[in-house]
């Protein structure tokens, strides 16, 4: 029996609608998509580019299908078809079977750059949605456009196919295997069901040494990865996938706890990738799944009725929703409340090897990850994270930034870093001042921190942060251990 409003939980329908109601004011209807709501949505200002979005529509589709108001039927048909018509159907090129970021993005040139001139992960990403979209409406879809989409589907899995998607490109991969299960299944090609089942053996095998995924620990994309492992338990597409997904869904929210700080309401750092640091001021897809567990008033997510960073992925809670989260219930007490203070290590892979640390006390969280000198700076990876309590209700934060690699190892409120080249840290904490930054002592509001280090520290105050840069010669090596008080 398909899923509707009536089959949600509490929690589950209080962020359907939030998040369809907010969609609803993006709708276009000349268009039949959503237009962007930009990386800040804010209806006041709207995004300045004017642009549409492909792929989210397709999951705000989802979502219609799911609420069966008055309309949404008829809406999510138009969506699905409108999606359809921005999918690339040329054999040979790089990107054949993936779609157009937004309608007004110019077709890719020749020599076409892989993330410049197009996203290979939208068939991933659109193609799954529409596997649920069947999997629970099919019959109330019209059979022309179910001829389009399987189509569509085959397009996708003949690009993807021709990509050779790396199995430790977590989220992608996991969502990658299901499509193509799926698309074989359906369609009656039992080459893409084994070709699924093949990607599938070969994540768990870079998981089950040290059941750590290569894209470690990311507010972001470990809502991806929970989503796709949903895909695999709740749908027959393959017992392969099934019993090797039940595996690493319930060791991934026994990580995700580890990390989880109930009372800052954030996900304790290093992180491989990240979009933001305080996750109650932007959307990190893996909020949206602790929505399910907490309910929205303790859920890390920020202020839905104000300006919000990396809004768009807001959009993905329909996917949430209809899948539902299944976590160990060892794991939930974390996200209900603060479990005490702890030492997290986790050994990520060998070759490199990599060790990610962390410590969670009531106030204070401290993340650092070592990578063996193998990784370089970016502006998603963060290999040294702070979090503290700042007054009764707020958050304060330090990151890292680095051009050349770094390697840092939490303790008892302390960090050890040793790195090449310069080193940046970014403060922010309210009423934090450039004067509070002595050598070897940051008299931070909520926070003091004593610095050794023989590196000599330049501070300048930005507009969202204060910045304290250690100049380096590139390739000088340079020391340095941060211990906290609160």
């Amino acid at each position: 029996m398909a899923k509707d409003m009536t089959s949600l939980d509490n929690n589950t329908r209080d962020l359907l609608a939030a998040s369809l109601s907010w969609a609803d004011r993006f709708w276009d209807e000349a268009m039949g998509l959503l237009w962007s709501p930009g990386n800040i949505a804010d209806l006041d200002h709207p995004d300045a580019s004017g642009s549409h979005t492909v792929r989210d529509s397709a999951w705000y589709a989802l979502g219609l299908l799911l609420r069966n108001a008055p309309g949404d039927t008829e809406r999510a048909i138009r969506i699905v078809d409108t999606v359809l018509r921005y999918q690339f159907d040329e054999p040979g090129q790089p990107y054949h079977g993936t779609f157009y970021r937004t309608p007004e993005e110019p077709h890719p040139p020749l020599a076409a750059v892989e993330w410049q001139h197009y996203d290979p992960n939208w068939r991933e990403f659109i193609m799954t949605t529409i596997d649920i979209i069947l999997s629970e409406y099919e019959k109330r879809l019209p059979a022309p456009l179910l001829q389009k989409i399987d189509a569509a589907m085959a397009r996708a899995v003949e690009g993807a196919l021709a990509r050779r998607l790396n199995a430790g490109y977590t989220n992608i991969a996991l969502m990658n295997a299901y499509m193509m299960c799926f698309a074989g299944r359906r369609l009656g090609h039992p080459v893409w069901v084994e070709a699924g089942e093949r990607m599938a053996r070969e994540i768990y095998g870079l998981f089950e040494r040290y059941h750590a995924f290569e894209e470690y620990n990311s507010p972001t994309y470990y809502g991806v990865d929970a989503y796709a492992l949903a895909l695999w338990r709740a749908y027959e597409v393959s017992p392969v996938l099934r019993d090797l997904g039940s595996d690493m869904e319930r060791l991934l929210w026994a990580d995700i706890a580890r990390y989880y700080h109930a009372e800052l309401r954030n996900i304790c750092g290093p992180w491989d990738r990240s979009y933001g640091m305080d996750m109650r001021r932007y959307v990190a897809v893996i909020g949206e799944w602790i929505w399910l567990i907490t309910g929205k008033d303790r859920a890390p997510l920020p202020d839905l009725d104000r300006p919000f960073a990396h809004a768009h992925d807001f959009l993905f809670a329909p996917l949430v929703a209809i899948l539902g989260a299944m976590v160990p219930a060892e794991a939930r007490a974390h996200f209900a409340a603060f479990q005490g203070e702890r030492a997290v290590e986790q050994v990520i892979s060998d070759s490199p090897r990599r060790v990610a640390t962390a410590w969670l006390s009531k106030t204070l969280m401290l993340g650092a990850e070592h990578t063996s000198g193998a990784r370089w700076g970016s502006s998603q990876f963060h290999p040294l994270t702070v979090h503290w309590r700042v007054g009764p209700d707020d958050v304060g934060w330090i990151r890292l930034r680095h051009r050349e690699p770094v390697d840092v190892h939490a303790g008892a409120n302390r960090l050890d870093v040793t790195g090449r080249g310069e080193l940046i840290f970014q403060v922010s904490a309210a009423g934090a001042r450039t004067e509070m930054i002595q050598p070897g002592l940051w008299r931070l509001p909520g926070l003091t921190a004593h610095i050794t280090t023989d590196a000599q520290a330049m501070v300048r105050s930005m507009e969202e942060y204060i910045e304290i840069r250690y100049p380096a010669d590139a390739g000088r090596t340079v020391e340095m251990t941060l211990e906290t008080e609160g």
